[in-house]
């Protein structure tokens, strides 16, 4: 009976034993890929609680390298503002006055919502304490900086991928402050670095399919959209139609993205009224069209045409394409 009994009591330290270093690997996993984070891309819901008051936004988040991109949607799920931060400065655009500011107060910039806000704070502080829940980890660390709105944080990770999923932030009583959700959230993805770029601050996810895009057949785009396409009869050399997509956030206008190479070139279509503000007027021969930075607009019977690019085509060309809309 002794014998059984010390043979269960072995068994128990085992399997405990067993179930703690299980644990601890996983977290190990998780330290390793917040280390070795590079880029992500996700889509944010916000929630903060300010003297019993809720303010609710939602976002995109593109971070690259010490760069960040912010589109930030109001409650009602129109675009509000874009951040940029290019590594140097902080730039914002407020699309209801199609204005970019510099933006030299770091409290007016939601950075706190940031992941690699969470791993900075991390790095310097260390974790206060790491739990599990049935299908969550979660890793508590102090705010080196904070304040008594923001005193620590918990991070939450999925145990299925080990992906980032929610970030609350409590203030200095452990009262919640912020309870931030990431969702689609994509780990070292490619980002084109023109969305870094205070030049391309004004148009929402340029280079960046979001989850409210619709990608189809070019036949089918009027199916979708109810808008019959124009295509340009000139691009450049080596330019093919790479990808289609329907922004339902943004009038069901149509996407079209030609690549060559890495080099690319996109149109925007989507009936519209535009005031060319903010924009210069000009004009090509009998063609007149709006420019702004790398973004030229026609208007071709009620449909606004935007043609964008990066910094590998010319302007000359360009205008070639904008005349070949019939």
């Amino acid at each position: 009976m002794k014998r059984l009994i010390a043979l269960l009591l072995m068994i128990c330290f085992i399997v405990t034993g067993c179930m703690r270093k299980s644990q601890e690997d996983e977290f190990s996993i998780i330290k390793k890929s917040l280390n070795n984070l590079k880029t992500y891309i996700s889509d944010v819901e916000v929630e903060l609680h300010n003297n019993k008051n809720v303010k609710k936004f939602s976002m995109k988040q593109f971070y690259k390298g010490e760069k960040y991109r912010m589109e930030i949607y109001d409650v009602s799920g129109k675009p509000d503002k874009i951040i940029v931060y290019d590594g140097s400065k902080s730039y914002v655009y407020f699309s209801k006055v199609n204005q970019t500011f510099i933006e030299d107060n770091s409290e007016n910039i939601p950075a706190y919502s940031l992941v690699i806000s969470f791993i900075n704070n991390f790095k310097i502080a260390g974790e206060l304490k790491k739990e599990s829940t049935t299908d969550t980890y979660m890793i508590e660390a102090p705010i080196p900086e904070g304040n008594t709105f923001m005193y620590n944080e918990i991070m939450e990770f999925s145990k299925k991928g080990y992906m980032p999923t929610a970030l609350k932030i409590y203030d200095i009583k452990g009262e919640l402050f912020a309870d931030i959700k990431y969702k689609n959230f994509k780990y070292n993805p490619d980002i084109n670095d023109e969305l870094f770029n205070k030049g391309d601050i004004s148009t929402f996810s340029t280079y960046i399919n979001s989850s409210n895009d619709v990608s189809v057949d070019i036949k089918d785009v009027y199916k979708y959209s109810g808008i019959n396409p124009i295509l340009p009869s000139y691009l450049p050399k080596g330019y093919v139609l790479a990808n289609v997509n329907i922004d339902k956030m943004n009038d069901n206008a149509i996407n079209l993205t030609y690549l060559n190479g890495n080099d690319i070139i996109k149109i925007i279509e989507n009936v519209t009224n535009f005031d060319g503000l903010g924009y210069e007027e000009k004009t090509s021969g009998d063609t007149i069209y709006y420019k702004k930075d790398n973004q030229y607009i026609i208007n071709k019977n009620g449909l606004m045409i935007k043609v964008l690019s990066n910094n590998n085509v010319s302007s000359d060309k360009i205008i070639m394409i904008l005349k070949s809309f019939k």
